[in-house]
């Protein structure tokens, strides 16, 4: 017998059009984690690493432009089935949807026009772009907060990326919630207002830089996806960030009179994976896996650091900073160990898994997290 409460959990799972991810992905992801630790136990449940877990979905997990395998690895093991037969639809589709759904919170969905999203000529005006449209938009950034970063930060745009992102979570939350819920929930829509109507970056407040930054930093941190008003979905604020800076450095063009992109895919000269990437070479981003984006995201912000202490402006406390805060959660979030504990912590915190699974996840994640800040 099917379990009403799964299905309750994953109700509405299949998708009726590409949007800009969704959030749906992430209670798969929970119902995933919980289904296979009630079944294998804590120690089965939670022992494979990123890579091992990455390999049971595609050939190559080491791939920028990596694809689901014909018949991913997981679907052999004895309790995929079941897992599928407890959700919504007929098993073939079921298993395809929850594969589908995995690729989000795993970081392996795309930006491709089309397939993973939706844009038009108006769109594309709007954002400067093809590419950065489609990338732009798998993050959920509006236009005007997209350019009014852009102004506001000039050439770091992996500054501007994560202020972006940070400003659209602002908005999001302001038209998700009743005005009467703002001060208990800590939106703060004149910070909104006045970044937004700022023409001079010096003159926005190191108040509202911070506010911005703690928003940034807690949505990274607790790994989850969100939905806005106008029901679009995102992909989690880490990948979300990667890409918006994607965005711009799709708007602002590159030197190289040779095409990254040949409509949807990656031209045939483009490297395939980090063994054949040159240093701070773009990657034929609307194509790119998330994964593959942020990579390329955490050497970007590396290289403007260096940019902003060689001219002499380490003083700016703000921007270094948020550069601090976003890098060291940046480097972590793509590791899914981490996200499992916090998933795991967050399912036993209802009762939904038990508290020695939920422990044996969070024990092994402080160890990788322990090996990483070394």
């Amino acid at each position: 017998m099917k379990s009403y409460l799964r299905l309750a959990f994953l109700a509405g799972v299949l998708p009726v059009a590409a949007t800009a991810g969704d959030s749906r992905d992430s209670d798969v992801y929970r119902e995933f984690i919980r289904f296979r630790s009630q079944h294998l136990g804590a120690e089965r449940a939670f022992d494979l690493t990123t890579h091992g877990f990455l390999s049971q979905l595609v050939d190559d997990p080491s791939s920028f432009y990596a694809e689901l395998s014909a018949i991913p690895r997981i679907t052999n093991e004895i309790w995929w089935r079941p897992f599928v037969e407890s959700l919504p639809g007929d098993p073939v589709s079921a298993s395809r949807e929850a594969l589908n759904a995995l690729k989000g919170p795993s970081g392996l969905s795309k930006a491709r026009p089309g397939i993973e999203v939706l844009i038009d000529d108006q769109t594309i005006a709007a954002y400067g772009g093809r590419e950065a449209a489609a990338n732009a938009r798998k993050a959920g950034v509006d236009p005007d907060i997209f350019l009014q970063a852009a102004d506001m930060n000039g050439s770091m745009t992996t500054i501007a990326a994560g202020y972006a992102v940070a400003l659209q979570i602002v908005r999001d939350r302001m038209k998700a919630h009743d005005p009467a819920e703002y001060a208990r929930r800590a939106i703060r829509p004149d910070v909104l207002e006045r970044y937004m109507t700022q023409t001079h970056p010096d003159r926005i407040a190191e108040y509202d830089e911070r506010y911005l930054q703690d928003i940034l930093r807690y949505e990274i941190a607790r790994h989850g996806t969100a939905i806005d008003a106008a029901t679009r979905h995102a992909i989690p604020a880490a990948y979300r960030v990667a890409r918006t800076a994607a965005a711009y450095a799709d708007r602002r063009g590159y030197v190289s009179p040779r095409s990254y992109c040949i409509g949807n895919e990656p031209a045939s000269w483009m490297p395939g994976n980090a063994s054949e990437w040159e240093y701070h070479q773009p990657l034929c981003f609307i194509a790119a896996t998330d994964r593959a984006v942020q990579s390329w995201y955490r050497h970007e912000l590396r290289r403007e650091k260096a940019a902003l202490q060689r001219r002499g402006h380490a003083a700016s406390s703000s921007v270094m900073h948020l550069i601090g805060t976003v890098l060291a959660l940046v480097d972590i979030v793509s590791f899914l160990e981490v996200v499992e504990a916090v998933v795991a912590e967050d399912l036993a915190s209802v009762g939904a898994i038990d508290e020695a699974s939920a422990e044996f996840a969070s024990t092994r994640s402080s160890r990788l997290a322990c090996r990483i800040s070394r």
